[in-house]
């Protein structure tokens, strides 16, 4: 049954759909079996994966269709993915309200589960009707955050988010808080790094990824080029540093 990993941040521009480009090709280069589904109706990780929108089923058709996700699911060059769909910009309004609206992901990916070694859930910075859907399905969350007061700012709220799901959801753990955009050369950087997330941390019953994700002018590049980071810059320190974390994450999962 694969592993379903979801990565959540209720800050936009922190860096979720970096990781988790990088995470679902890294895992795939060391031949795992990988499905994307994109959950944010900006859709910048379905434009990486080249996957269409107009014609096909999406996630708009899993959540207002019935579809089940083999029905929905592309086979591009960069990977496997559901993609998204700009339609679900609206989604909090549109989807009737019951107890089962945090369910369509969840209940749609069951044809699937054991046809992937990963599932990873890249998500919008919105704590609506579509995030509760990846914490409803996902068995980890990583979050990523930048050393800085914005970067941070909102880390506890988004924790009190995960508590509500985990009432129902008991599978769903914070697997752990990920510094990204790392400079630690910086003396504030330095005090949120060696005090603050770790304090946080401690209180979200999780830790700090011994890994930091160093910024590379590469990462951009190759995201403009909807191409994966270890192929277009291998030896690129986004690269590297994203290879180390995904060591980190199979030690905790596997």
């Amino acid at each position: 049954m694969a592993i379903k990993i979801g990565i959540a941040n209720r800050k936009g521009g922190i860096g979720k759909s970096s990781t988790a480009l990088a995470l679902a090709a890294g895992l795939k280069n060391r031949g795992y079996k990988v499905l994307m589904i994109d959950t944010d109706p900006q859709r910048n990780t379905t434009n990486v994966y080249k996957a269409q929108t107009d014609g096909v089923a999406t996630l708009y058709d899993i959540i207002f269709a019935g579809y089940k996700a083999a029905d929905c699911i592309q086979h591009t060059e960069y990977g496997d993915i559901i993609a998204s769909d700009e339609n679900l910009q609206n989604a909090d309004t549109q989807i009737k309200l019951g107890p089962g609206m945090y369910k369509y992901i969840r209940n749609a990916v069951k044809d699937v589960e054991n046809d992937y070694d990963f599932i990873i859930y890249d998500t919008q910075p919105h704590a609506g009707i579509l995030l509760g859907n990846v914490l409803m399905s996902c068995q980890y969350v990583i979050t990523p955050c930048t050393c800085d007061a914005f970067g941070i700012q909102g880390i506890m709220d988004f924790y009190e988010t995960i508590n509500e799901y985990q009432e129902d959801n008991e599978n769903l753990t914070i697997l752990g808080l990920l510094i990204i955009k790392y400079n630690g050369r910086q003396s504030l950087t330095k005090d949120i790094e060696e005090n603050l997330l770790p304090s946080y941390a401690e209180k979200m019953n999780t830790k700090v990824f011994n890994t930091r994700i160093r910024e590379s002018v590469k990462c951009r590049e190759a995201q403009t080029l909807r191409r994966s980071i270890f192929d277009y810059a291998p030896k690129s320190t986004t690269a590297i540093d994203y290879n180390t974390l995904i060591d980190e994450i199979l030690k905790e999962v596997e």
